[in-house]
């Protein structure tokens, strides 16, 4: 079951029309896996492994959600707060 964060992530992703409103793992493994302009990270491979473990039930939500800002970090990408 897909938990949601407590606190949402808003991101700018290029190539997307806006910015990205992420209330949940399944989500941000979805922008991490079709739409991330830096796919060759060790941050972002580690982002996705926790966002998708964490969609699948397997994690808890909460790391899921630091792991996608360090992913958004180490592409630097524009958040919002």
């Amino acid at each position: 079951m897909d938990e949601t964060w407590d606190e949402c992530v808003i991101v700018a992703v290029p190539n997307l029309d806006g910015v990205q409103i992420v209330w949940s793992p399944t989500f941000a493994a979805r922008l991490l896996s079709e739409n991330w302009p830096k796919m060759d990270g060790r941050t972002y491979a580690a982002a996705l492994n926790a966002c998708t473990d964490a969609m699948l039930g397997a994690a808890p939500a909460a790391p899921a959600r630091d792991a996608f800002i360090a992913a958004i970090e180490e592409a630097k990408l524009k958040t919002f707060s």
